[in-house]
């Protein structure tokens, strides 16, 4: 099969999936082993911010032609820090991997190499899913953001303010709707400001500088008033140029800036083989 030019897959991992020690079920050797991979098969990663910049600007054949873009969603510690997982052992955090590759290659290998960090705003809610979801060792802070950032190998970005996640108990909640744990119900603006608004704000405080430009919608749900109405009127006040699905697909000159494709590790590839047949794929 041929690859089309100019079209990008977004790669999406989450630091938080580690269920076992082979790649198939750690999202860290998913990653370790994918950025092999990428760059075995002439891949040129990008940072997510140049791919919007690209796309808005109507310079998208700039890019070079296999680009690929690497996200990363939640934004707990396993981003960051290299962690003593109570089953599965260490962990070697998601930037210590990206470090990794380019001790082992160069910086001149990958010279653009650069993942996005999409985080969740609120320090209550992100302890209430560190209890409820994660491992309840208080390893969802948000201390390194801001030097990541600084950094620039990990960029921050919007993850909405509670992922409107089901497992919050109800007073942290900004409503006690029965459908919470559905981001694709959210079709008031004053929570569109609660959830994307507040945390553009929160983030900017945080970082002493403007975070990444993109949201990404939690579980990947789209709301239509938030991707057709809401973010086109809003976005560019509160920063925003661009936000992400988990839509399994190619990103391209035609894309919706607000609905952009990625994929998910584990769900639309689990195995390097899985990878190399997603990058070979037409679209």
């Amino acid at each position: 099969m041929t690859i089309t030019a100019h079209a990008i897959p977004i790669l999406t991992y989450h630091s938080i999936h580690v269920d076992g020690m082979d790649y198939a079920s750690n999202d860290h050797i998913g990653l370790a082993e994918d950025l092999e991979l990428i760059h075995a098969l002439g891949w040129q990663v990008i940072g997510l911010n140049k791919l919007v910049q690209a796309l808005i600007g109507d310079d998208w054949t700039a890019l070079p032609q296999r680009s690929v873009a690497i996200t990363l969603d939640d934004g707990s510690w396993f981003d960051w820090y290299d962690l003593p997982h109570p089953s599965f052992g260490m962990q070697r955090s998601m930037v210590n991997i990206l470090r990794d590759f380019q001790q082992r290659h160069g910086a001149a290998a990958q010279p653009q190499l650069q993942a996005t960090s999409f985080v969740i705003g609120s320090a209550t809610a992100r302890d209430a899913l560190d209890k409820s979801c994660m491992i309840g060792l208080d390893w969802w802070r948000d201390d390194w953001w801001q030097q990541a950032h600084a950094e620039g190998l990990l960029q921050i970005a919007n993850h909405s303010w509670d992922h409107r996640h089901s497992a919050l108990p109800t007073e942290l909640r900004y409503s006690p709707d029965a459908d919470y744990g559905n981001f694709e119900q959210l079709e008031d603006a004053q929570e569109c400001d609660w959830q994307i608004g507040q945390t553009q704000v929160y983030l900017q405080q945080l970082l002493g500088v403007s975070p990444s430009p993109v949201f990404a919608y939690p579980y990947g749900h789209v709301p239509d008033f938030v991707a057709d109405d809401y973010l086109p009127e809003f976005g560019a006040n509160m920063g925003l140029q661009a936000a992400v699905s988990t839509e399994p697909a190619m990103v391209t000159a035609d894309s919706n800036r607000w609905r952009l494709p990625r994929y998910v590790f584990r769900r639309d590839w689990s195995s390097v083989d899985g990878l190399r047949r997603l990058l070979a794929v037409d679209v």
